[in-house]
């Protein structure tokens, strides 16, 4: 990792989508030579310019279609920004969809190893951690179930007990622990706690404003694609609520 103090950097980035009309050329061409333009296509994203500092925990927030997701996927080079430039410090993780590429008809052990593939955690750090995993999941005595068998809070645990031997600098987390239970949320907590000394930075997307308010010490705020805020957490949130209040 250089020296950089940022993780992230944006500038004037730009996501634009074509819709399936737009993307056939033959459309393309008839509009132009109608006199019609190109022009006025939907943003996911409009001339974000922002600074993710190293080693914090900030959050994305916005209602649904704000362009969160697309950010994420943005910043981890899924999709190409329209205009603009992505500076990524450092190595960087997307986790989104907590549980993505998990297997009904695998058992527990098996999955660990899957979709510690999934999350690209290295086999030997699986191997290491793979009895703390059970143990922080609480599955310790369902290493050989199926996963069918489950209860969709142990296999949300689980997905995220794996998820969290991800060792990259910055990990990007579209709503990855939305769907838990109290316990789960709990056990998040923790984690994340923790991890405001380990040094790595965070960047999560999500709708619930607790979590943000007690652990992010940055918060961006989306709205149609457009950055409405970036700062302090405690100051944008007041803007976001005064403007959801609206």
């Amino acid at each position: 990792m250089s020296d950089a103090g940022y993780a992230v950097r944006l500038d004037g980035v730009t996501k634009e989508f074509l819709g399936a009309r737009q993307r056939h050329t033959l459309f393309r061409v008839l509009k132009s030579l109608r006199g019609g333009s190109n022009g006025n296509r939907p943003r996911s994203l409009d001339s974000i310019s922002v600074t993710i500092p190293r080693s914090e925990i900030v959050g994305v927030i916005g209602e649904n279609g704000a362009g969160k997701t697309t950010l994420l996927k943005t910043i981890a080079g899924l999709y190409v920004a329209t205009e603009g430039r992505v500076e990524v410090n450092g190595e960087i993780s997307l986790l989104a969809g907590l549980g993505a590429g998990m297997i009904d008809d695998l058992t527990v052990t098996d999955n660990v190893w899957l979709y510690g593939a999934v999350c690209r955690v290295r086999r030997s750090k699986i191997r290491a951690a793979f009895d703390g995993i059970l143990q922080w999941a609480e599955l310790e005595n369902f290493a050989n179930a199926e996963l069918r068998t489950l209860s969709m809070g142990m296999r949300t645990r689980l997905a995220f007990a794996i998820a969290m031997q991800i060792d990259s600098d910055t990990v990007l987390m579209d709503e990855a622990f939305s769907a838990g239970d109290k316990r789960f949320q709990e056990k998040c907590n923790r984690f994340f706690e923790e991890s405001k000394s380990a040094g790595r930075t965070f960047v999560v997307a999500t709708h619930n404003l607790d979590f943000v308010r007690a652990f992010c010490t940055s918060t961006l705020w989306l709205h149609k694609g457009r950055a409405m805020a970036f700062g302090p957490t405690d100051a944008v949130l007041e803007q976001y609520i005064g403007f959801e209040k609206r």
